[in-house]
C-alpha cells in the first residue's frame, strides 16, 4: 500500500469511528453557547466559528465531516458562530489547564524525539534547547509520545488536581479531566463561580500552582537558634506543603532553622510540588480546547474522557486506543524511534499493530512498504 492509499485508509478509519459515535459520547456542557473549530484531512487551515443547535446536530456533522481534528471554545457565547469575537458576546469561560511533557524533561525523549539543526545539518535523538555541534537554536523537532512521558504527565496532573481541590475547594464534579490524544492532558473547571474571573485573576492562580512568588519570610517566625514554622496557619496550601517538606526533609515537626535554610527548603519544595501547566492555555479566556471523545489528526488516539480513579488505576494509552483491530506489515525509509507509545520499534521492517501503524502515518513517518494484514 502507497502513502496516498495509507492516507485514504487513516480517512476511513475515522469516519469510521465517528459513524460510531453516540450523542452520550459528546462531553461539552452548555453546547449552544460554545464555539466549534475543526481542521480536515482535505485543506489546510482551521473553519472556525461554528455553532451547533444539539448534540445530534455535532453528532452527525463529525460522521459527514471526518475532522482531521475538533475542538470547541473554553468560554461561552451569546453569539457563538458570530465572525468576530466582539460580536460573539463573551458571557464567561470554563477555567482550563493544559499539561505537555513538551515541557517537561523526561529521559525517555533520547528514545524517541528526533532533532534536526537548520543551520549545521547535524541531527541527532534527544530534545536539546541548541545544536550541540554548532550551538544554534535553530533547530526542527520531532516528537513523539510512550508510556513514560504518559506517566511523567499522569504524575503532574494528579499534582494539580491535588490543588484544585485541596487549595480551591473544588469537587471532583467540578473537574472534567481528559488525556489530549498526544502528549498530556487537560482539566476543565466548570463551575459557575469561575466562569468570570478575568485574565488576571486566571494568571494569578496559575502563579499558585506553579509556586511563583512565595516568601518564605511569610511562613516562618524568628526564634531562638534561627527560625521555625509558623503556628496557626492553615495546613492548605503552600505553607501545608512547605511543613509537609520539611518533615520529610529534616524529620522534625518543628525544625528551627536559618532563613536561608528555609529558602532552600522552599525552592526544593516548589521544584517538587509544583505543577509544570500551559500558562498561556489557563490564562486565555477565548480559548479552544479538544473535543472530548474527538481523535487527534496526529496521533489517531482518542481525547479520553478520565476520573481521578481512572489516572491512579488505569492503562490511560488503552483507554485512549481505539484502532486496535489489525496489524500492519510496514518498512521504515528511515530509522524509527526506538519507542513509541508501549511498544518497540528498532527493526526497519516489521509488523506494526493498527493503532501504532495510524500513529506513525499521521506523523509524518515514511514507508517505503504499509501493507494491512
Amino acid at each position: 500500500m502507497k502513502a496516498p492509499d495509507a492516507n485514504r485508509l487513516v480517512v476511513q478509519l475515522f469516519r469510521s469511528y465517528y459513524k460510531r459515535l453516540r450523542e452520550d459520547d459528546i462531553y461539552v456542557n452548555d453546547l449552544q453557547k460554545r464555539e466549534f473549530a475543526f481542521t480536515y484531512f482535505t485543506e489546510g487551515g482551521m473553519r472556525r466559528h461554528i455553532a451547533f443547535g444539539s448534540t445530534s446536530e455535532l453528532v452527525r456533522y463529525l460522521a459527514e465531516a471526518v475532522p482531521r481534528h475538533a475542538y470547541h471554545s473554553a468560554a461561552y457565547y451569546r453569539d457563538p458562530a458570530a465572525r468576530t469575537m466582539d460580536d460573539k458576546g463573551w458571557e464567561g469561560a470554563d477555567l482550563i489547564f493544559d499539561i505537555d511533557v513538551d515541557h517537561i524533561d523526561t529521559p525517555c525523549k533520547e528514545q524517541h524525539d528526533k532533532w534536526f539543526c537548520r543551520a549545521c545539518g547535524s541531527t541527532g535523538w534527544g530534545a536539546p534547547s541548541r545544536c550541540p555541534s554548532c550551538g544554534s537554536e535553530n533547530l526542527e523537532k520531532h516528537t513523539w509520545v510512550c508510556n513514560v512521558c504518559i506517566s511523567v504527565a499522569r504524575d503532574e496532573i494528579l499534582k494539580l488536581v491535588d490543588f484544585l481541590e485541596r487549595d480551591f475547594g473544588f469537587t471532583s464534579h467540578d473537574l472534567f479531566i481528559t488525556f489530549s490524544g498526544h502528549r498530556g492532558f487537560h482539566v476543565r473547571v466548570e463551575n459557575e463561580e469561575v466562569r468570570m474571573v478575568s485574565q488576571d485573576g486566571r494568571r494569578e492562580i496559575v502563579d499558585h500552582v506553579k509556586g511563583l512568588g512565595l516568601d518564605i519570610r511569610q511562613m516562618v517566625v524568628k526564634t531562638a537558634g534561627g527560625y521555625r514554622l509558623r503556628y496557626g496557619m492553615p495546613v492548605s496550601g503552600w505553607y501545608g506543603r512547605i511543613a509537609r517538606w520539611s518533615i520529610l526533609t529534616t524529620e522534625e515537626e518543628k525544625p528551627v532553622l536559618s532563613l536561608e535554610e528555609w529558602e532552600k527548603l522552599l525552592s526544593e519544595c516548589v521544584a517538587k510540588e509544583a505543577v509544570a501547566i500551559d500558562e498561556r492555555v489557563t490564562v486565555d479566556t477565548k480559548r479552544l480546547i479538544r473535543l472530548p471523545n474527538s481523535l487527534h489528526g496526529k496521533t489517531g488516539l482518542r481525547v479520553a474522557p478520565l476520573t481521578v480513579q481512572d489516572l491512579e488505576n488505569e492503562d490511560l494509552l488503552g483507554k485512549a486506543k481505539v484502532f486496535r483491530d489489525g496489524e500492519v506489515a510496514v518498512e521504515f525509509e528511515n530509522e524509527p524511534p526506538k519507542t513509541v507509545l508501549d511498544i518497540s520499534s528498532t527493526a526497519s521492517s516489521r509488523t506494526l499493530p493498527l493503532y501504532a501503524a495510524v500513529y506513525m502515518l499521521l506523523n509524518g513517518v515514511s514507508f517505503s512498504k504499509f501493507v494491512l494484514l
